[in-house]
This record gives structure tokens, sequence and C-alpha cells, in this order.
């Protein structure tokens, strides 16, 4: 049993070092495109909830 995790343990480590890893840049292009989406849809859904409980207030 032991045996097995070292070997789970030596190939995994084996397959981390065959991974392509993103440079600098690519890792902060892509952090800055989510921020961005995240804020989009953060003021979308803000204004969405406005709207939305001004109508139902104006309904009730």
């Amino acid at each position: 049993m032991f045996q097995r995790f070292v070997q789970y343990l030596r190939n995994s480590r084996a397959e981390l070092g065959r991974v392509t890893w993103p440079s600098r840049k690519e890792v902060i292009q892509a952090t800055q495109a989510t921020l961005l989406f995240v804020v989009i849809t953060a003021l979308f859904l803000l204004i969405a909830d406005v709207t939305l409980g001004n109508l139902i207030g104006f309904i009730i």
C-alpha cells in the first residue's frame, strides 16, 4: 500500500514537470479579463436588482 502511494507521488511530480505553465504576462491578462467580467456582471445585477425592486415597489 505504501509503495503504491510513493509511486503515485513520483508520477504526480513527473507529470507536473511536463505541464506547460502560462507565462506571468498570460496570468495577468487572464486575471484582468476575469476581474473585468466580474465587475460587468456585478453592475448588471445591481442595475437589474434596483430596477426590479423599484418596479415591484411601484406595483405594490
